[in-house]
């Protein structure tokens, strides 16, 4: 296991490599940069002459990335345009909460999915699974900004469940357990918002693997030989149906980190994501440049755990 971990790392490097090649490309071809889209009339033009020259933009593509490379290597983003201060010290504390709301975000995923996919196929075609088939189709077809501003007139305004935005409560000061709880209560509401669209989705996949799992003749001979069914369910039907939640997780991971945006702009969520578009709007390439690598990192990431999690739940696969 630990020679095929390593194997596949050193696999991922020249993934992004060209990652970060293609990236560095796009951003290459939009006109203009974050200085010559801040020209002001009241500022000296020789000014902005000045910071390209100092961030290196006045050097050719080619350099400039090899430049970004080398320093990327060396664990150093750059400097932010806008910012003027290391892009490590903007995104640190920023990438803690994104990664917050996502792992939040998966557990609220899996647990629903695989709870409602397992209740549906338990009981086929009844009013729960019609019921049930109803919501996911609703949830596939909602928008995650309108889900987003739907469960905040619900849960926070009208029910006053949860708070409307932000990570803490402003002015408490809370410390040890408490602090967790406070961020806890915060996180909820925009995970489940991030969640929506994969629970409707997963919780199918599950229902029909269930569905056709407990046609399979080890599962009758289990049957047959006396076992309980919630036994047989536990041990055979459900580990063999997670299989492909598996699969999806190894993606799930840097698609939640990339699909943030919207949902941390809309609870005024302080992470990567909602970092990410205003770096867009900006042009602070330094910010971008590093926001998508971090994203690719952890999607390479999760596809290696999903391969890990592949041998614990079956026996049967094995890395040498």
């Amino acid at each position: 296991m630990i020679t095929y971990v390593i194997r596949r790392l050193l696999i991922a490097i020249p993934i992004l490599l060209i990652i970060s090649i293609l990236l560095f490309s796009m951003i290459q071809f939009v006109p203009g940069d974050a200085f010559t889209s801040q020209i002001d009339p009241r500022i000296d033009p020789e000014y902005h002459e000045q910071m390209r020259k100092k961030f290196g933009l006045d050097k050719g593509p080619v350099e400039q990335y090899f430049i970004w490379a080398e320093n990327f290597i060396k664990g150093e983003f750059g400097i932010s345009f806008v910012y003027k201060i290391p892009v490590q010290d903007l995104i640190g504390e920023r990438i803690m909460n994104t990664f917050f709301l996502a792992v939040t975000s998966i557990i609220i995923t899996y647990f629903l999915a695989i709870l409602l996919g397992v209740y549906s196929a338990q009981r086929p075609y009844s009013k729960l699974d019609y019921t049930v088939t109803g919501l996911s189709f609703v949830g596939l077809s909602l928008p995650s900004f309108f889900a987003g501003l739907l469960a905040i007139y619900l849960f926070s305004f009208m029910l006053d469940l949860f708070p409307a935005g932000g990570t803490e409560t402003a002015g408490a000061d809370y410390t040890g357990i408490r602090a967790l709880l406070d961020r806890l209560h915060h996180v909820i509401l925009p995970a489940f918002v991030l969640s929506i669209i994969n629970i409707a989705g997963y919780s199918r996949y599950v229902r029909a693997q269930v569905l056709e799992t407990k046609k399979m003749d080890y599962v009758r001979t289990a049957l047959a030989k006396g076992l309980s069914h919630n036994l047989v369910m536990r041990k055979h039907v459900l580990r063999n149906s997670l299989l492909p939640l598996i699969t999806l997780f190894g993606m799930d991971i840097g698609m939640i980190f990339s699909g943030a945006i919207i949902t941390e702009t809309i609870f005024t969520w302080p992470g990567l994501g909602q970092f990410l578009f205003e770096a867009a709007q900006n042009r602070d390439y330094p910010i971008l440049m590093a926001g998508t690598m971090m994203i690719g990192v952890f999607t390479i990431l999760g596809s290696i755990i999903a391969d890990i999690l592949y041998s614990v739940v079956d026996p049967r696969v094995r890395y040498d």
